[in-house]
């Protein structure tokens, strides 16, 4: 991957690693320390991005983040981390870290679900701006932005269109979007 589109993508995700550096507690370290570690995490995870796996480059790189995060407070403390928001281990029972608390629960919803979703959102929201209207009301039907996803033949019905218009006019925009996209 270009060093530039690296560069872009840590720079543009920056607020994402302070909100993940801020979920961790280590006397030793500061918020601004965790956050430059969580960083380096994430430059690592720009150098090993692939875009065409259709993966954000969020979701791709929080494991690199925790992970630099979780290594720079075992290097200075010797424990292993514990999350100050998300984990529910009895009060000053640092020793008890057992393979329940590690073991992810697939169904229950990410700490940074919510953000991840909510920013992604924004930049949509952002992008969107150079589509005409009925292609904007058109891609935030189709991927459920700020309002519930609908099929194709739904946003057909609620703006008066043939299934078959809609598909055009969402690979239009779509097609736009990725235009101005390789641009920036």
């Amino acid at each position: 991957m270009d060093k530039n589109i690296q560069q872009k993508l840590v720079v543009e995700n920056m607020g994402y690693v302070v909100t993940l550096a801020r979920q961790y507690t280590c006397e030793l370290l500061g918020t601004d320390d965790l956050v430059s570690e969580g960083s380096i995490g994430m430059m690592k995870a720009a150098e090993k991005f692939d875009a065409s796996r259709g993966k954000p480059f969020v979701t791709f790189a929080a494991p690199y983040i925790r992970h630099a995060i979780e290594e720079a407070i075992r290097k200075v403390t010797g424990d292993v981390p514990l999350l100050s928001t998300d984990e529910s281990l009895p009060v000053g029972s640092k020793n008890n870290y057992t393979l329940l608390n590690v073991l992810e629960d697939k169904d229950a919803p990410k700490a940074d679900g919510a953000l991840e979703r909510n920013t992604l959102s924004d930049d949509l929201m952002k992008a969107i701006r150079i589509l005409d209207e009925r292609e904007q009301a058109v891609i935030r039907a189709f991927f459920g932005v700020e309002e519930e996803r609908k099929t194709m033949a739904e946003i057909g019905v609620a703006l008066g269109l043939k299934r078959e218009r809609v598909r055009q006019i969402r690979n239009k925009a779509l097609r736009k979007l990725h235009k101005a996209s390789s641009k920036s």
